[in-house]
């Protein structure tokens, strides 16, 4: 009797040490910061149970959600209930139950903090930010930390790269893998960039509750040959994204195209192509209409040839908006999004030396003016609304007037 008490507590203790150094194990191979794990360990939980990662998901996903720090020191790992909400809970907690992600890095950060403020200012609920480098993780986390402001954010730490363009292709590579991510654990995403400018509250549950899988801005003619066969591009930074069998089958046949060994990609240009390939759209009646510098203005739809039940829409430009700075002609007061390419370079170039000089980030300080400007130049009572105020340049110096009377200009 004594041999098998010792026996039994001898196997109680050889499973105990094993479960501790395999749990040291796990937690040691993974740098929240750095985005570091070690493939063949590491895992997640999700809503408390252990799910281990397939080895072509590469990117470490943690939350700061609801007080909850999900970034807190170097090789830790926690449970993705005490962190992010379940559907469930977001159906009875949320109004919508669209999450609203957007991408941003350390960058961009005084830009993403005013797009979750606006984003907040109007009544959203979900919006989360995505930080792709240690840099942002730290200043999103003593913001928080702080306790005057707070901004809910999750972590996917991008491979940089040697070059600039090796750093944004990865970050579309990996967005496109975090949306996927997302989708197969049930949540539908309205995907948006820190720099687009929302004005007005729009609910997301009527996009969820549409026929529609997926629901795409259009964008100006890039890429030109897609453009040039079929007459209009999709954006890739707009778009919603219902959490259908459908939609992960496209974002799946997405990710294969976009990976291509390197895991890296310009998703626009991959975004389009295939959807060229893939798409039946109804956009008879749309070309018939009036167009503006030869885009097309008007909403349409379309079925996938391949995927079974794929249905995708594109949204009215008017609504969400995309097309140069210094438009003629500004959207209506009925659009939701605005999308303005660059600031002008007489604009921009003038506004980064300053920027320069104050020690600011040259990326930065153009992008928060950008935003800025354009709602001097193009809010509802922007200077471009107003056509007794000379040429659109002579508005558009008005609008950056207006900016440089309100702020310093200083990027932290």
């Amino acid at each position: 009797m004594h041999r098998l008490v010792h026996k039994i507590f001898a196997i109680a203790i050889g499973c105990a040490i094993f479960l501790i150094g395999f749990s040291t194990y796990c937690v040691s191979s993974v740098d929240t910061l750095g985005g570091k794990y070690d493939r063949d360990s590491f895992s997640i939980f999700d809503d408390g149970d252990l799910r281990v990662l397939p080895d072509e998901q590469e990117q470490v996903v943690f939350a700061n959600i609801d007080g909850k720090q999900g970034v807190e020191e170097p090789g830790s790992i926690v449970r993705l209930r005490d962190t992010l909400m379940v559907e469930d809970d977001i159906k009875e907690n949320e109004v919508d139950p669209v999450k609203i992600v957007a991408f941003t890095d350390k960058n961009y950060s005084v830009t993403s903090k005013w797009w979750y403020n606006r984003m907040t200012k109007l009544g959203y609920t979900t919006h989360t930010l995505v930080l792709i480098d240690p840099p942002a993780v730290k200043y999103f986390t003593d913001a928080n930390r702080g306790g005057k402001e707070y901004y809910r954010f999750e972590v996917q730490i991008i491979d940089p790269g040697s070059r600039a363009k090796n750093r944004v292709r990865s970050l579309w590579y990996n967005r496109i893998l975090y949306c996927l991510n997302q989708l197969k654990a049930g949540h539908s995403l309205l995907l948006t960039d820190v720099d687009n400018i929302f004005s007005r509250y729009e609910p997301l549950s009527q996009f969820q509750g549409s026929e529609f899988d997926a629901i795409f801005a259009l964008e100006q003619k890039f890429p030109v040959e897609i453009f040039q066969k079929q007459g209009f591009v999709l954006c890739g930074g707009m778009t919603f994204l219902k959490a259908t069998n459908a939609t992960v089958e496209i974002m799946e046949r997405l990710l294969e195209k976009c990976d291509g060994g390197t895991k890296r990609c310009d998703d626009q240009v991959e975004w389009n192509r295939m959807m060229f390939l893939d798409m039946t759209w109804n956009t008879k009646k749309t070309k018939t209409k009036l167009t503006e510098n030869g885009l097309i203005q008007y909403s349409f739809s379309g079925e996938s040839k391949t995927v079974q039940g794929f249905k995708a829409k594109v949204w009215d430009r008017d609504f969400a908006w995309r097309g140069p700075f210094d438009t003629e002609r500004c959207p209506s007061e009925s659009n939701w999004v605005a999308m303005p390419t660059n600031l002008p370079y007489s604009v921009s170039s003038q506004l980064r030396a300053e920027g320069i000089a104050e020690g600011a980030s040259r990326i930065g300080i153009e992008k928060i003016a950008r935003v800025k400007i354009w709602e001097e130049f193009c809010g509802i009572n922007g200077t471009n609304r107003d056509e007794n105020q000379g040429s659109v340049k002579a508005r558009l110096n008005k609008a950056v007037q207006a900016y440089n009377k309100t702020t310093t200009r200083v990027m932290q």
